[in-house]
């Protein structure tokens, strides 16, 4: 075999051990991505309730024919985008997935939840944030979940804020 026909086998299977590395990489990387709270499909849900504790106003949702409809506390057509919000949370990636039985769900803020989030027959159950983290302690039926906290602040808004027109300021 001449020098030059052996060098292009060479680069030829350099180049094939290198494509197997970036193949074998991107496997790892999606095998290794976060869960999401709930395998729901959030485009078939009807109806969302948000019930709180005591740290805000408690919210029903329905969708209907013409779109989602807030029942509780303003009988009023919802924000498309403030629907969109709420059921991000059934999608929002679980960092860490922990063993119910090892936890004092009090400690956790999850006995009571401060704020339960009821999507069609889904349940999901907000505590406490973790001091170190900063992640939202979630529990889903018998699962415990600590998940990025970008949503609480959406969950505990005022109803007006999640109405398609806000209601008229009473003079």
């Amino acid at each position: 075999m001449r020098r030059s026909n052996r060098s292009v086998w060479y680069l030829a299977l350099l180049v094939a051990l290198l494509g197997a590395a970036v193949y074998a990489q991107l496997a790892r990387e999606r095998s290794a991505l976060l869960q999401p709270v709930t395998s729901l499909d959030t485009a078939a849900v009807r109806r969302i309730d948000i019930v709180c504790a005591a740290v805000c106003r408690s919210r029903r949702f329905e969708r209907s024919p013409a779109g989602w409809q807030m029942l509780e506390p303003y009988q009023k057509p919802a924000s498309a985008a403030a629907i969109a919000r709420l059921l991000a949370v059934a999608r929002a990636p679980a960092r860490v997935r922990l063993n119910l039985r090892d936890y004092d769900l009090s400690k956790l803020g999850l006995a009571p939840p401060l704020l339960t989030l009821r999507l069609d027959d889904t349940v999901i159950e907000l505590g406490d944030e973790d001091p170190i983290e900063h992640d939202r302690y979630i529990r889903v039926g018998s699962e415990l979940l600590r998940v990025p906290d970008r949503f609480s602040a959406r969950l505990l808004e005022a109803p007006e804020g999640e109405l398609a027109e806000p209601p008229a300021a009473k003079e």
